[in-house]
């Protein structure tokens, strides 16, 4: 219930009018009794109770005839479920992330969440506003409108490769209905509620927003796919060389059994497998000749089928080739020895511009300035900090805008980063440098791993457009434990093979995430033959579609790249009730049967105006109080006046 012309109920002061004059309006006489009117008095003590009766209903007539006009007057309305309900900018966040195509019974699980979301729509009004922020494309702009295009925009949503992150779409629908000009302000969540998809169950990405959340009950929690798959352990082969492919299935069900994996390249099987649930298995990929390898592995479909397959690519190529500028040290003259004896990299002299795809290890940035456009540069810094003025000048002159300084403070930390090969996070680090931004285009360099918080591998371009990777530490034993380790070896040849070698490596790409094009890319080619055009500077965004992602020149395939589903949107694990409060916000709506779900939105319902219901109650009562007052006034008839007995007195 709620009043449109609240001020109105200022009139209902009024009310005081009838009690003042019942109460205190009363005329004073002096009673006087003659013993002619004494029968008077036992009649109006007879009909005391009834004339006191008819004036507390004259007052109460009278009373409530204003406070009905008073109610008509401030436009009172009347909530409920099947009201309308005041203007109101509504976010719709609709979870089409991979898990939403599960299959339950003959549709998935996003028809569901459409055809439930489409039931808010059907009790709209024209002043509504919509915004549909779908939590697996988060690259697709939310645009204002309508209802009818809000229907539009679910009815052609389909389920994406990607994980949906929902506190990330709850905190965007929150910053979209702020911008809005609408009083009334809500959000509608249709999801699976998967507990992935929740970044920190204590974020209340929503704030005080009032958001209705549905989700079934009768979605299950046990799936059984592919979640990882790796080649080389993340390193791609080389030419002529056979490796293994590591295959790790998703914590199913044990009742489902074992299910079984098959590796196919250029459409044949190459290997297969019978894997337990949550197990991990190798398949053996024999060598391949030069030239891209693209390929996948299976498992048996079951009721998500968008995580039964992953993919792989690499590059087949000789051993890349590797040149040292400077002084190495003896470490890594001992690393590269290790990848030189096992035909994983080629050694060469100091011929920077033989190889455009050589490494080069240029120790205190010796020889950065002799770099071609498509060079790669690895930058150690020298153990000894009086010699960094002498680097600094070097990576100035190449145009490098990162420079290197003395950091204050001590003691050592781990290795933190995800663009590293597998193995270095984690590593210790004792001893390191300040890498500092020190001119234009530092802002598009991206930091690969960090340390205490620190850039510890940074890379960067030259003024030539070649690429450089800084490390803050010098690859001595007292800088970090990389060199009395395998993770200097592994680190190695992690930048020949795979960043400097534009290998497309075994490691996975998450659908959602960024792509970085090749300088020399024109083109890029969807999973569904959808080809874009590219500009090499920049990285491609849509991503949502699994599997592989050709960078092309013109009609040159530059370099394959293989988007995987993330491993996490296989856990169908969902969110407990008692837990969507912290996960989403205070003041949150959880409705789990489809029927009640446009009950429950569109909390502000307004209801008609019920102004003409009270006027007609006045209308009524109105003549109830004239015919309750016309009863009680004297009749004005003259009474008869008693004659007096006449005695008769007969004859004696």
């Amino acid at each position: 219930m709620s009043l449109l012309n609240p001020w109105f109920l200022l009139a209902a002061a009024s009310v005081a009018v009838p009690v003042f004059l019942h109460l205190f309006h009363r005329r004073k006489t002096r009673r006087l009794s003659f013993p002619a009117l004494r029968y008077l008095e036992r009649t109006e003590r007879e009909h005391a109770r009834e004339i006191r009766l008819r004036q507390l209903l004259l007052l109460l007539a009278r009373v409530s005839a204003l406070i009905l006009i008073v109610a008509a007057g401030a436009r009172l309305v009347i909530h409920g479920s099947n009201a309308s309900h005041p203007p109101t900018a509504v976010a719709i966040v609709l979870d089409n992330s991979m898990s939403s195509g599960l299959v339950l019974g003959d549709e998935r699980v996003l028809d569901v969440l459409k055809r439930v979301a489409e039931r808010a729509l059907d009790a709209t009004t024209p002043e509504d506003r919509f915004w549909v922020v779908r939590a697996g494309t988060p690259w697709v702009p939310a645009v204002p409108g309508n209802a009818a295009e809000a229907r539009a925009t679910l009815r052609a949503t389909e389920p994406s490769g990607a994980r949906g992150d929902l506190s990330e779409a709850l905190r965007r629908a929150g910053e979209l209905l702020a911008t809005s000009d609408f009083g009334t302000r809500e959000i509608h969540l249709v999801s699976d509620l998967q507990r992935t998809a929740f970044e920190d169950p204590g974020s209340a990405p929503a704030g005080s927003i009032p958001v209705v959340v549905w989700s079934s009950d009768d979605i299950p929690d046990e799936n059984r796919g592919i979640v990882q798959v790796s080649v080389g352990g993340g390193l791609p082969p080389v030419q002529g060389q056979s490796t293994e492919v590591g295959v790790r299935l998703a914590n199913g069900s044990e009742e489902a059994g074992s299910s079984n994996v098959r590796m196919i390249v250029g459409e044949r099987i190459r290997a297969a497998a019978t894997v337990p649930p949550g197990s991990a298995t190798t398949l053996t990929l024999p060598p391949s000749a030069p030239g891209w390898v693209v390929g996948s592995v299976e498992t048996d479909p079951d009721a998500l089928s968008l995580d039964d397959r992953r993919y792989f690519a690499f590059r087949s190529r000789p051993a890349p080739r590797v040149v040292t500028a400077g002084e190495a040290g003896r470490f890594l003259r001992e690393a590269l020895a290790v990848l030189e004896d096992a035909n994983r990299v080629r050694r060469a002299g100091d011929d920077t511009a033989a190889d455009p795809e050589a490494l080069v290890i240029a120790a205190e940035g010796i020889s950065l300035e002799s770099l071609e456009r498509e060079a790669h540069a690895l930058v150690v810094p020298p153990a000894d900090a009086t010699l960094l003025p002498a680097l600094n000048g070097r990576l100035q002159a190449a145009g490098v805008p990162w420079s290197y300084g003395v950091r204050t403070g001590g003691g050592g930390a781990g290795m933190t980063g995800f663009s590293l090969p597998a193995g270095l996070d984690g590593a210790r680090v004792d001893a390191w440098y300040a890498l500092r931004p020190s001119g234009a285009g530092a802002d598009e360099s991206s930091v690969l791993a960090e340390v205490a918080g620190d850039p510890w591998a940074v890379e960067t371009r030259g003024a030539g457009g070649a690429r450089v990777l800084l490390l803050a530490s010098p690859l001595d034993a007292t800088s970090s434990s990389l060199p009395l380790s395998a993770g200097l070896v592994r680190f190695l040849d992690w930048a020949a093979s795979e960043w400097a070698g534009s290998s497309g490596s075994g490691s996975e790409r998450y659908a959602g995430t960024r792509l970085d094009a090749p300088s020399s890319a024109t083109h890029v080619r969807t999973p569904g033959d959808s080809v874009f055009e590219i500009d090499g500077t920049r990285s491609f965004a849509a991503t949502g579609s699994v599997g592989h992602y050709t960078f092309l020149a013109g009609d040159s395939v530059v370099s394959v790249v293989a988007v995987n589903p993330p491993p996490e949107e296989s856990d169908l694990t969902r969110l407990d009730e008692r837990e969507l409060a912290a996960a989403i916000g205070s003041d949150v709506t959880v409705v789990t049967e489809a029927d009640s779900w446009s009950r429950a939105v569109f909390r502000e319902r307004r209801g008609p105006e019920v102004w003409w219901p009270l006027l007609f109650a006045l209308a009524l009562l109105l003549v109830a109080e004239s015919l309750l007052a016309a009863a009680g006034k004297p009749d004005k008839t003259p009474a008869p006046v008693p004659q007096p007995e006449t005695v008769s007195h007969g004859a004696s």
